[in-house]
């Protein structure tokens, strides 16, 4: 029988199992034989409708994961689900967090999705301060939900260690007998998020998606009206990007006769190079990683270097402002938004919308900035992108003896996924199915494969299910992403200002960027505690001449006794290649 309530959970018992997080290594697992998901979720009912075999279902063994997030998705095909018996009702309880607000006992979108696919659903929150915990009480009773989102607290491979630690005690489903019956999610698994995902043994304990907000929505602006000023085209090199900085600092863009423009500034606030950080990605690629089994890093292949001798060129020019270094982000946007620096580094919604609100909303000045269409250095590329996001599991109890409710399972998963036909009515405080009556949104995906998902304030997440559109914000997780989305105004006047944000979202979406090699380093932050902090104040005396680039084999050891070469040895171990010599 269906609970006829929500189930939020608390945390009110001591722990029976302490299911303890893993510092282990997050290198390469090693390449498993697998069988055909077909083989080992056999379906075992007769009169089933559709089989594993007749719905054409792909083995993992088969599966084309992608190197790279797409930029431009295609959408799921309602062929793809022939594997689920859909004239069988399950009961299924998901497992998640929640905004601070718990779903209503009446949930419009969970009625939409038990109509639409045949379930009764209880979905389960608690906060995420709460979820190990909570998942801990639950696996250790034998009560576990059939789906369940990792935790994401304390640090950022919780869920990571934590799903490592339940697989190791045979407590979840091998993900590839999930990911068969995931065609849609497969789509933006990248190789590096499987690797990422596989532990030692072979085993993937859990399967994930993308990113709700990913790292590929910063990138450089540039000023065009500076640009079309000095007749420049937009710079594609790194000698027309220095002779755009000398233009900007000395040439008097805004023509008030005063030198008071500058190229661009830090806003680090004094500990970092804050936005000049990102330029290190056009010299290399900035993340130690393994090539043809050894290990490659930043600070010995002439990446570092080659980034800081730019900075201190630009440095030596004199096109910083005069605080670059020491000004903290926020007091750095009064140069921004009073139009006296060239160049910045920001996300394109946020730039577009705080340059108009500093002038008092003028639509008219909106296309004094543009992103740039090329990383402005030769053969360079963006930073790394594909971070997986939240990580889901299937516990094994609760799927073993009935296939078909893992098949049920994985096709609302991948309903829900971006591209499949359940996306728009489970984000954002549910889509026009879920609301019959209610018509304000404007929810559609593009031909570009990108999407707009624009929500009204008349919206029943507004007036009828909270105030603040977070009651039912919890189904999000299974699904939403800003990745592709596109901005909307039903305001005539915002059209062109929100073409251009948008134009900036997809300029980033097809930069060509770095592998995430970040992902499948896994060492403990006990190592080098202090390096960090002493390579920074290094890296400055080098860009501000107080060091010379003569000294940079003598920078290279102090670094490797500072606790670099601990540093590069766990990291090797965690990647499964060799040590250099010149690391050691």
């Amino acid at each position: 029988m269906k609970k006829n309530r929500k189930r939020q959970t608390a945390v009110f018992m001591s722990l029976a199992l302490a299911v303890s997080a893993l510092a282990g290594c997050g290198g390469k697992a090693e390449e498993a034989q697998t069988e055909s998901v077909q083989q080992s979720a056999a379906v075992q009912d007769g009169t089933e409708a559709a089989s594993a075999d007749s719905a054409q279902v792909t083995a993992f063994a088969d599966i084309e994961f992608p190197d790279s997030m797409p930029a431009n998705p295609t959408l799921a095909e309602a062929d793809w689900y022939g594997y689920d018996d859909m004239s069988k009702k399950y009961e299924i309880e998901i497992f998640t967090y929640h905004y601070g607000k718990t779903p209503p006992a009446q949930d419009p979108i969970e009625a939409w999705l038990e109509e639409k696919y045949n379930v009764d659903i209880t979905l389960t929150t608690c906060a995420q301060s709460d979820m190990e915990t909570v998942l801990s009480t639950r696996f250790s009773s034998g009560d576990v939900p059939d789906l369940v989102t990792l935790p994401v607290l304390p640090t950022a491979v919780s869920g990571k260690n934590f799903g490592f630690t339940l697989a190791e005690q045979g407590l979840l489903l091998d993900a590839k007998e999930i990911y068969p019956y995931l065609p849609q999610t497969c789509k933006f698994v990248t190789k590096t998020i499987l690797d990422y995902s596989t532990m030692p043994d072979g085993t993937i304990p859990f399967f994930t998606k993308y990113s709700i907000q990913d790292s590929d929505i910063w990138a450089y602006a540039i000023r065009q009206d500076w640009l079309d000023t000095f007749g420049m085209d937009m710079p594609e090199t790194k000698e027309e990007l220095i002779a755009y900085a000398k233009a900007c600092t000395f040439e008097d863009p805004d023509g008030n006769g005063i030198q008071d423009t500058w190229f661009m500034t830090g806003a680090g606030g004094g500990t970092t190079f804050g936005m000049l950080s990102n330029f290190i990605n056009f010299f290399g690629n900035p993340t130690a990683h393994a090539e043809n089994g050894t290990l490659v890093s930043p600070m010995f292949d002439g990446t570092t270097k080659a980034y800081l001798e730019f900075l201190n060129e630009l440095y030596e020019l004199g096109v910083f402002a005069p605080d670059w270094y020491t000004i903290d982000w926020e007091t750095a946007k009064s140069y921004t938004m009073n139009d006296k620096i060239g160049m910045v580094h920001y996300p394109s919604n946020s730039l577009y919308e705080e340059y108009v609100n500093a002038h008092n909303r003028d639509y008219s000045i909106i296309h004094s900035w543009a992103f740039l269409d090329k990383a402005p250095i030769e053969n360079a590329k963006y930073a790394a992108s594909g971070n997986p996001g939240l990580l889901f599991a299937i516990p094994k109890a609760s799927v073993q003896e009935d296939p078909g409710k893992l098949k049920r399972i994985c096709h609302i998963m991948d309903a829900m996924c971006y591209g499949g036909e359940a996306y728009f009515q489970t984000v954002q405080g549910g889509g026009l199915d879920v609301y019959p009556d209610y018509k304000d949104d404007y929810r559609q995906y593009n031909e570009d494969g990108t999407n707009i998902c624009y929500v009204a304030p008349t919206h029943p997440g507004f007036t009828e299910y909270g105030t603040d559109n977070l009651d039912l914000a919890a189904w999000q997780n299974f699904g939403y992403t800003l990745k592709w989305q596109q901005y909307y105004s039903t305001n005539e006047e915002e059209k062109d200002y929100f073409e251009l944000i948008n134009e900036g979202v997809k300029k980033m979406a097809g930069y060509e960027r770095w592998n995430n090699d970040a992902l499948l380093i896994n060492i403990s932050g006990d190592i080098a505690p202090n390096l960090t902090e002493y390579e920074n104040a290094q890296q400055y005396k080098f860009v501000t001449g107080q060091r010379s680039f003569d000294e940079w084999e003598a920078f290279q050891k102090e670094w490797l006794d500072k606790g670099g070469r601990e540093k590069m040895a766990a990291t090797a171990e965690s990647l499964g290649c060799t040590l250099p010599d010149e690391m050691k």
